[in-house]
């Protein structure tokens, strides 16, 4: 037999097992709110932090577009050519950068809510870099749903996340540039606003911008003079026609429009003058890339008459216009003045952007570059000459002509020294001006 003080011990300790399960389990949710909750607000903070990235980036592309990518525009102390770009300001802000930054925020959902923009800011001379504008963006999520804390009376948590970002041009610097997609027209490095005495990049000044001013925000025709009339007197406009290598155009990706788009009925016929216009091409230009006989990159040998249709089609294609001159381009853009914005157009093939005021993207945006003189390449229209890349011009195309000849607005520029050594920048493949972020 047990003993009656043993059985009065066992007895005693009844309950205790629950007691223990209890107190575990206490503990056991305490962990998961520890657990589960915060892993919810770090993924939180995560989602955060990306879409303050991408708004900066966003906002940063603006100054880009709109030729704010450099101190020597005269234009940084302007506050109302500032207030164009970007307003510094919380939720509803009116400058370009503004309204695209809160477009991507929008876009980028944090636990599956959007966020609330806390402030977007931005620095058009900042002192450790006074050529490259920047944009600052500060967000914040809050009631952020929790599920085990709730337990303990948490109803909700906030989270924030600041990014800043810049556009960086990098003329004057000895940092080469290399850039896809660049359309086929080599321009001569002759500011059209004044004479060929006014370069677009000063080769005597390490490739910096030689008074933007001149012509950023400013329109001109283009005229194709490969195989015409010598080049006119400055101050004239003209660009060859250049033969890229033959790789094939990037269609597959999306970067070419349906044969079924506006106008394109024509293109992508295999030409590769043509295609390149109308689509993307693989193809980098680079800083010092010679052009000319024997090299890489060719001229058009063809007659004026064969590549003025196929510049008039390939570009008709790439702006989504239906016709030829004035009012047949796909966006608007404010020229005459700086900085430069784009109205959505009625040709837009993306609706949302139909009508819309200061847009960041556009087909009609393109890249050429810049060759080192302003002389004729074809005399006797026979091209002979040598070129070499020193720059590139971001243009808006308003229209095309069905002489080939292109109305543009010059929306930015870059130097870049044919020499320079080391890793290429690039914005993004497409763009000769960079946009990074900085700090976040």
């Amino acid at each position: 037999m047990r003993p009656a003080n043993n059985i009065s011990k066992r007895q005693g300790e009844r309950g205790v097992t629950l007691l223990l399960v209890v107190v575990a389990l206490v503990v056991i949710l305490g962990m998961a709110a520890l657990a589960i909750d915060v892993v919810t607000l770090y993924v939180a903070r995560a989602e955060a932090q990306r879409a303050a990235d991408a708004a900066a980036l966003a906002g940063a592309k603006m100054f880009v577009t709109s030729g704010f990518t450099s101190g020597q525009l005269g234009l940084v102390t302007d506050l109302g050519a500032q207030n164009l770009a970007c307003v510094n300001s919380g939720a509803g802000g009116t400058g370009a950068a503004n309204q695209e930054a809160e477009a991507v925020l929008a876009q980028n959902p944090i636990a599956g809510q959007g966020a609330t923009s806390l402030s977007i800011t931005c620095n058009f001379a900042p002192a450790s870099q006074p050529e490259n504008p920047q944009i600052t963006v500060t967000l914040q999520r809050t009631g952020l749903p929790t599920f085990f804390a709730k337990i303990w009376g948490i109803q909700g948590s906030s989270v924030s996340a600041t990014a800043t970002a810049e556009a960086f041009n990098p003329s004057g610097s000895s940092l080469p540039i290399k850039v896809a997609f660049v359309k086929p027209w080599l321009i001569p490095n002759c500011s059209p606003g004044g004479s060929c005495g006014t370069y677009f990049v000063d080769p005597g000044a390490s490739y910096a911008l030689n008074t933007p001013s001149n012509y950023i925000g400013q329109s001109f025709t283009f005229k194709q003079l490969n195989l015409g009339p010598p080049p006119p007197p400055p101050p004239g406009a003209w660009y060859y026609a250049i033969d890229p290598p033959a790789l094939p155009p990037l269609s597959s990706a999306g970067i070419c429009p349906a044969n079924t788009a506006v106008s394109c009925g024509n293109v992508h016929n295999g030409d590769a003058y043509e295609d390149n216009i109308s689509c993307g091409h693989t193809f980098e230009f680079s800083c010092g890339q010679r052009i000319g006989p024997g090299e890489t990159v060719t001229f058009e040998q063809r007659p004026n008459s064969v590549l003025r249709t196929f510049t008039t089609e390939g570009t008709q294609c790439l702006i989504h216009a239906s016709g030829t001159g004035p009012g047949n381009g796909q966006d608007s853009f404010n020229n005459g003045t700086s900085p430069v914005i784009i109205d959505g157009g009625d040709n837009n093939p993306n609706t949302a952007l139909q009508g819309k005021p200061k847009i960041s993207r556009s087909d009609s945006v393109v890249t050429v570059p810049i060759y080192d003189g302003t002389t004729d390449l074809c005399p006797g229209a026979v091209c002979t000459g040598t070129a070499t890349v020193i720059g590139f011009l971001q243009l808006g195309i308003q229209d095309v002509n069905s002489d080939g000849s292109i109305d543009t607005v010059i929306l930015n520029a870059t130097g870049c020294n044919p020499g320079a050594l080391g890793t290429p920048v690039s914005g993004g493949s497409v763009a000769p001006i960079p946009v990074r972020l900085i700090h976040n």
